[in-house]
């Protein structure tokens, strides 16, 4: 599959790559089609080890996010929100956000400019029970951030989005879960990259402006 560039019209097709087989949840459809594990799987060596071969992760900003992360946990099994240094990422920091965990509740402590722009609203400070559009989509993320917190590991996930009068889709967002602990323990933040990849111009800014339905085509827990 080539690149996919932000903004510009996008293949018909995606494919997820996953890193275990027992952690992969595939999806076919007219946006999505079905492919042998075997033959797409990255060659990664298991926790700790170096990556062999191909990324998991089908956009750089991810792969970079994950391999920083990974970096400032060093033997632990996450790092701290202190250990997340702002200076040494800066080419992430539009696409970052930093959500705090309080009381199974989820909030905004800080947004990336580029997130901000594509949710359409200022949802800095706010839980995301309160933002997150339509009672389908805002379960599914908050499970999925659910799932982060309970697993004590990162979290990768592709979402597909569609105009209710089409089938093809409109909007492709990725975004990765990284939990962070203060104590080595609990998960009280998670630090979050998520890009977005518009096939239809039209739909920027707007995701949380309006509910869409939605396809996941890509979950791993890595």
């Amino acid at each position: 599959m080539g690149a996919i560039i932000p903004g510009d019209p996008q293949p018909n097709f995606y494919v997820c790559a996953p890193i275990r087989k027992h952690h992969a949840r595939w999806f076919s459809g007219n946006a999505a089609r079905e492919a042998d594990i075997g033959d797409i799987a990255p060659l990664y060596a298991e926790a700790g080890g170096e990556a062999k071969g191909r990324s998991l992760f089908t956009d750089a900003r991810l792969e970079q996010a994950y391999l920083y992360w990974r970096s400032k946990a060093g033997t632990r099994a996450m790092p701290s929100r202190a250990d997340i240094d702002p200076t040494e990422i800066p080419r992430l920091l539009p696409d970052v956000m930093l959500v705090e965990c309080l009381d199974g509740r989820y909030r905004y402590r800080l947004i990336g400019t580029e997130n901000a722009s594509a949710q359409g609203v200022n949802a800095t400070g706010r839980f995301l029970d309160q933002v997150l559009p339509g009672p389908d989509y805002r379960a599914h993320v908050l499970a999925l951030y659910d799932e982060c917190v309970a697993q004590r590991r990162p979290l990768y996930s592709e979402c597909l989005f569609f105009a209710p009068s089409r089938r093809e889709p409109e909007r492709h967002t990725k975004v990765l879960f990284m939990p962070l602990s203060s104590d080595g323990e609990r998960v009280n933040m998670v630090f979050v990259v998520q890009v977005f990849h518009y096939i239809d111009r039209a739909t920027r800014e707007r995701h949380f402006v309006e509910a869409r339905p939605y396809k996941e085509i890509v979950h791993i827990l890595v």
